[in-house]
């Protein structure tokens, strides 16, 4: 898999500027950010990391957890995502252009993981909930296997809701920390730890959703891994108010496990970072005339020692997409 396969290149500037436009409008209301602990640790400790238009992003002195300090409240967050233009154009034009090629690539290999670890891990087949459903491609695939007795998509948001429900799944309009069913063997989040306001109230909510022995299966950014790391400033992954907690390995572990969890995997299977890399690079944004190691590996020699690279990227927790499968006790 591309890049350029799930993020179109004529229609990315558009979104790119549509975000910073929105960007703005939230930065518009700083006087009513305020400031947090770390989301992983809670220690108050934290150093300046970097500014990026306008956001201030700081590293805890304590886990290294990244995170935006001073962040908007949840209220403004809320304001934010129901009617940031960025996200409309993203829901009307980038998702459907690539819809197909996420289906394949992304959600149906979703969908597969997550099968393997209810086997591996012996699971009841009750109810699974993918929180966060957006356009509930992971939840029509994995209803389409029947093997859950309910698959339930909770989607705060109205018109990815409606999607949802048109597709003919069971739809659950509210926040997690609001939903009151029980018996769930499994839930699903992904690429949505990042977005929140407040990620332990959040799988503080999910472990006690969870019955006994059942599973947390998510993903989100790993802050070490070699695009972030690489690319910084440059990267379009950094940047708020859509993204406000980068963690790591060990800094998600550990908050899991301050949330009751005992974490029985973590990976980081990404497929991208050196091609996120190589097209910033061929974009003329990123500079590596100082760097032939990485202009070897990622230029001249891409195809095959570019391939082997991500494998070791993968191999060593060091690419920037991870995965975290926690159980509750």
């Amino acid at each position: 898999m591309k890049e350029s396969d799930i993020r179109p290149e004529d229609l990315m500037a558009e979104s790119a500027r549509l975000t910073d436009e929105d960007a703005l409008r939230v930065l518009a209301l700083k006087e009513k950010f305020v400031q947090v602990a770390c989301p992983a640790c809670d220690s108050p400790s934290h150093r300046h990391f970097f500014e990026k238009k306008g956001y201030h992003f700081v590293s805890c002195r304590d886990c290294r957890t990244v995170f935006v300090n001073p962040r908007p409240t949840s209220e403004i967050l809320a304001e934010y995502y129901a009617g940031a233009e960025s996200i409309r154009y993203f829901n009307e034009k980038i998702f459907p252009s690539s819809a197909q090629v996420r289906r394949e690539k992304i959600f149906l290999p979703r969908v597969n993981r997550v099968m393997e670890l209810v086997k591996k891990y012996a699971l009841k087949t009750e109810i699974l909930v993918d929180v966060g459903a957006g356009f509930g491609t992971f939840c029509e695939e994995i209803k389409r296997l029947a093997r859950f007795s309910r698959v339930i998509a909770v989607e705060p948001a109205k018109s990815q809701a409606e999607t949802c429900r048109r597709k003919g799944i069971e739809v659950i309009e509210e926040l997690i920390e609001r939903v009151r069913i029980s018996g769930i063997s499994v839930i699903t989040c992904f690429e949505l730890l990042e977005h929140l306001f407040s990620p332990k109230d959040f799988l503080t909510a999910c472990m006690k959703a969870l019955e006994p022995g059942g599973l947390l299966i998510l993903t989100t950014p790993n802050i070490q891994g070699f695009d972030l790391q690489t690319l910084g400033l440059v990267s379009d992954n950094i940047g708020a108010p859509d993204h406000l907690n980068y963690f790591h390995p060990r800094s998600l572990t550990s908050l899991l496990q301050t949330c009751g969890f005992e974490v029985v995997e973590l990976s980081t299977p990404g497929q991208l970072d050196v091609d996120i890399v190589r097209n910033k690079i061929l974009k003329g944004e990123f500079d590596i005339s100082g760097c032939p190691f990485l202009k070897h590996i990622l230029i001249e020699e891409d195809e095959v020692v570019g391939r082997r690279f991500q494998e070791f990227l993968v191999q060593n927790h060091m690419s920037s997409h991870m995965w975290g499968v926690a159980r509750k006790i």
